[in-house]
């Protein structure tokens, strides 16, 4: 029967250790900014997808509006002076 001994972390397998975590670390650290670089260029890609397409609707949006700016102007006008006549006795008071 053979009987399995427990062996004690020699300095030398203690530094061989350390080392591995170290590299573990460096790699884990690698790990997370590809990670993050990743993101940011989808976010980029979406963003600029997005903004395409708004770009397209706004522009989808005044082709469909009729002109009628000369409705507007004249509604205006004729507000501006009937407002103006009604206020016109009271600064005589």
């Amino acid at each position: 029967m053979k009987t399995t001994l427990k062996r004690v972390p020699q300095p030398s397998t203690a530094a061989a250790m350390k080392a591995e975590r170290e590299r573990d670390k460096a790699q884990a650290v690698r790990d997370y900014e590809a990670e993050q670089l990743a993101c940011q260029a989808n976010m980029a890609r979406l963003r600029a997808l997005r903004l395409a397409k708004e770009r397209a609707d706004a522009q989808a949006t005044m082709a469909q509006r009729p002109t009628r700016k000369k409705a507007a102007t004249q509604v205006s006008t004729s507000t501006h002076k009937s407002a103006a006549g009604q206020g016109h006795h009271l600064k005589h008071r």
